[in-house]
This record gives C-alpha cells, structure tokens and sequence, in this order.
C-alpha cells in the first residue's frame, strides 16, 4: 500500500516537473519525435525496471522490480520473450540491468526505506536464456554516507561499476576499481546527480552517460567530473524506468513498468553528438597558433552567448528550486506515511 502511494506520488511530481516546465517557459530543446520501439507483452514481465542492449547477440535484456526471484528476461528486438536467466539467488529489489564487454550485470540496489546495509550486483559472463537456475558471481557495495534507494546503474568504458541514488539531491557512486568479491566493498560518491535517476547507461562512441529521470534524459561527460553535455525532454510515460541505447546504436529506447508496457524510441540530444565529433576531430596545433587579427578578436569578444549557455543557467535554477518542491512534499509524505 504504502509502495503504490509512493510511486502514484513520484508519478505526480513527474506530471508537477513537466507543468512547471511549461508554465515557466525556459527555452530548451523541443522534444523529439518519438516512434514505440516495441511492446513488452509477455505475462511474466509486469514491472520492467531497467534495459540492457547486448550487442554480441542482437538481444536486450529486462528484470522485474521488487518481488520477483532471481532472473532476467533476454528479448528480441520486437520485445518477444527469447528465454530466461534463472540463477539461484533472492534479490531484495532488482532495479537495473546492464551489458558491458559480453559481462551481464543485474542490480539489486533497490533501497525505498533506507535501510539496507548493503546492496549487491550479480553478475554473469556468459549469459544465455537457459531452462533450470545457475550459479552466479556478485559483488556487495556499501555507501560512505549512508543507504541510499538507487534505480540505475551503469559499466564506465573501462569496466568500473556506477550506481545512481534516486534522490532529489542525488549522487553518483564509483566502485572500486577492482571490487573484492568478498566482503563488502565500499562505494566512493564521485559527483553529483539530476533528481530522481531511474535508469543509466554509458552510449557508444565515447558520448558519454545518459540518465534518465521521469521526464527527461540528461546526458554526462565522464571525463569532465560528469558535467552536463546534454538535455532532452522525455515523453511522458506513466511510471518512466528504463533506458538503453537500440541495436543499431542510432537511438535511445526508453520504457516503463506495467503490464503491455511500450518501449519508446527516441534521438540522443544533437549537442551530445556534436560534443562526440568535437572529441574525435580536435584542433590542428596550426590552428591553435595561427594569430588573430584585431578585427577577429572583437568580433568573437563581442559574439553573443549561445542560446544553449542561458538554458543550463535558467535550467539548473529551476532545477534547484523543483528539488526543494520535492523534498518538502516528499518529506511530507513520509510523515504521513508514519502517521498512519
């Protein structure tokens, strides 16, 4: 009971973000224009909280939020249901999934009271939809300031394990380069978070880490302390948990939890890409020393502002001020929640 007035309230404050939004007007990218990838219909997957793309196999992969047993659905790309990985285990809350370097990661990081000593990672080499449970390998993670409830996680380009903390203040938190897989290894925050992460992955190309929130993606640059590269609205869907990049590694798909839930298709922000090329085509040190004549250096020192350098100031005040909104009417809620 208690679950479903929490996520029928986060539902709300997402419905509360587009609204404000609108009514305050602050210019950003329009959204874009957005296709259903495919329908998850099988019966089994009733709450699919997160989506991994596995490359290798032309596959994707699914979990179940809280409640189910350890597995993970493989789908093929029309959203059928190719076969599960049963492996012998009892997660807590299974709320991400990921693929890195033919490495499948399921994360029980799931914490909605805050009080779980530690959350764990399962993780399988070689995983393939089979009948019968298997053995597994997982990593335990503790966070230095305390439980945190976490939805999204995702595999840096070097191999290291991210989790995201699902909070109006959120955080970023780096494994160990080499957790031990015994006992618990301690997490590092290495920066800060946009509000309320559900989903994570690392895009192709070095584009950086998109996250993905109830109403938007916001996409990062790991190699810049996870400045913000890139913003874009999301369509609304009714409880928004996922993300992923398609097959052809073109788009991003991006899903919900319920039954017949539709994965959607959409484009990764242009000024993300532009970002990408930018790394892949720097300056020649021809350019870099050419000298500037006098008329060169007034025209760029007089060259107006980008439209995109107003929208992350105006965004991140309102951004600010939307996390306090959210804290207060969450803050009222676990009140009533102990009231009751």
């Amino acid at each position: 009971m208690v679950r479903t007035a929490g996520r029928v309230l986060l539902s709300a404050l997402a419905l509360l973000t587009v609204t404000l939004g609108l009514c305050v007007g602050t210019p950003g990218p329009a959204a874009a224009d957005t296709k259903v990838a495919f329908t998850i219909a099988d019966e089994r997957i009733t709450e699919s909280s997160g989506l991994a793309t596995d490359f290798d196999n032309d596959r994707y992969w699914t979990v179940n939020d809280s409640g189910d047993e350890g597995r993970a659905f493989a789908l093929d790309s029309d959203g059928e249901v190719l076969g599960t990985l049963r492996f012998r285990a009892d997660p807590v809350d299974v709320e991400a999934v990921a693929m890195h370097d033919g490495r499948l990661y399921v994360a029980d990081i799931g914490d909605n009271k805050g009080k779980r000593d530690f959350v764990t990672v399962y993780y399988f080499d070689d995983a393939e939809p089979g009948s019968g449970r298997r053995s597994y390998r997982a990593y335990d993670f503790s966070y230095p300031d305390g439980p945190r409830d976490a939805e999204a996680l995702f595999i840096g380009e070097d191999g290291r394990i991210y989790i995201v903390s699902k909070e109006a203040e959120g955080g970023i938190y780096a494994a160990p380069e080499d957790p031990s897989r015994q006992g618990v290894n301690e997490l590092e925050r290495v920066a800060d978070a946009p509000a309320y992460v559900t989903d994570a992955v690392t895009l192709p190309d070095g584009q950086g880490v998109a996250l993905r929130t109830y109403v938007s993606v916001e996409v990062l640059d790991p190699e810049d302390d996870f400045s913000r590269i890139g913003r874009a609205p999301l369509p609304f869907q009714r409880q928004g948990e996922s993300i992923t990049v398609s097959l052809d590694g073109d788009q991003l798909l991006v899903g919900s939890e319920g039954k017949n839930s539709q994965v959607l298709a959409v484009d990764i922000p242009d000024e993300v890409k532009e970002a990408a090329e930018g790394k892949k085509t720097p300056p020649s040190s021809s350019a870099k020393s050419a000298p500037k004549s006098p008329a060169e250096e007034e025209s760029e020192s007089t060259e107006p502002e980008p439209p995109t350098a107003g929208f992350d100031r105006a965004g991140t005040v309102m951004a600010v001020g939307f996390a306090g909104l959210v804290a207060l009417i969450a803050g009222l809620f676990v009140v009533m929640i102990k009231k009751g």
